[in-house]
């Protein structure tokens, strides 16, 4: 999508980013609740490495600075993780490439991600808020 909108993608020198990654805010909006982080499953390897004209960062972290964008003169927002995996689903991800995507120890580490709790529900409902505002907005 930030490519789309004149962004920079490209796949990352840094690998692939897997396991549960948290997101510091960096730019709270109308629809979060005033929550400092998120802790999402991830899976890509793919990143925006330059900002379309009008993005804001709403959420990043060290390996995905631009990993929550809100694009300004359109109703539109994107994200690098996965709200739709579920812990069981993104473990067998993560299995199912372990030896191929992935090294043994990679494998681990982002598996080991998976005892902390997670924001799936919290980013779902930032999204939801996000469309019910743009939805009220369009009429």
């Amino acid at each position: 999508m930030a490519e789309a909108f004149g962004g920079k993608v490209i796949k990352s020198p840094k690998g692939w980013g897997i396991g549960l990654h948290r997101y510091d805010v960096r730019e709270g909006r109308p629809w979060m609740d005033a929550a400092p982080s998120l802790a999402v499953p991830a899976s890509h390897q793919d990143q925006v490495v330059e900002l379309p004209p009008g993005a804001r960062v709403v959420a990043a972290n060290d390996f995905t600075p631009f990993g929550m964008l809100a694009y300004g003169d359109q109703p539109a927002i994107s994200v690098q993780l996965h709200p739709e995996f579920e812990p069981a689903y993104a473990k067998a991800l993560i299995e199912n490439r372990r030896g191929t995507r992935y090294t043994d120890a990679e494998a681990d580490a982002a598996l080991a991600t998976y005892e902390a709790p997670d924001d799936r529900l919290r980013l779902g409902s930032w999204i939801q808020d996000f469309l019910r505002q743009a939805t009220l907005r369009a009429d």
